[in-house]
């Protein structure tokens, strides 16, 4: 069974959502302010900007990272001590979920907030490399479903031999 890869592809994934607390997404250039938007906030490059947002602004996006890293960490560490059918099933269910969770994210940022940043100061967004990282674990939390679902299938073949 494949699963040590599927654990470190699902590692991998809470690191990249890990990273995001550490990268800005997107940067607003405009007149007279500089906006950088990251996962815990909007804030002013500028030491005299105003932030036209309040710190609440961005709770939804925060909450979702917080909840994809755990879900990945969580699935990571629990593929390793699965060995029982019934354990590999529930750890799959915990991935769609976890897939759903990065979709999710994904759909938020892009839909709302990245549009919605700008318009105060009248900017279009520059993104930054960490607007992809999400883009990258839903690959890889895909990849690990997918090896997942087949550790299943090779279960449930070998019950069926005994």
């Amino acid at each position: 069974m494949s699963q040590r890869l599927q654990s470190i592809f699902f590692f991998l994934s809470a690191l990249l959502f890990a990273l995001l607390f550490f990268l800005p997404l997107a940067e607003y250039h405009g007149e007279l302010n500089i906006l950088r938007f990251n996962v815990y906030g909007v804030e002013s490059m500028l030491p005299d900007g105003e932030v036209p947002f309040k710190t609440a602004f961005s709770l939804p996006v925060l909450i979702l990272s917080i909840t994809v890293m755990l879900l990945s960490g969580y699935l990571a560490m629990g593929l390793f001590r699965a060995v029982k059918l019934a354990q590999f099933v529930k750890l799959h269910k915990i991935a769609r979920i976890n897939i759903i969770v990065i979709v999710a994210w994904i759909a938020v940022v892009f839909a709302y907030y990245i549009r919605v940043i700008g318009k105060p100061i009248g900017a279009d967004p520059t993104f930054k490399v960490g607007v992809f990282l999400p883009l990258a674990a839903l690959l890889l939390s895909i990849a690990a479903a997918s090896g997942l679902r087949k550790d299943i299938k090779k279960v449930r073949s070998t019950d069926r031999i005994r």
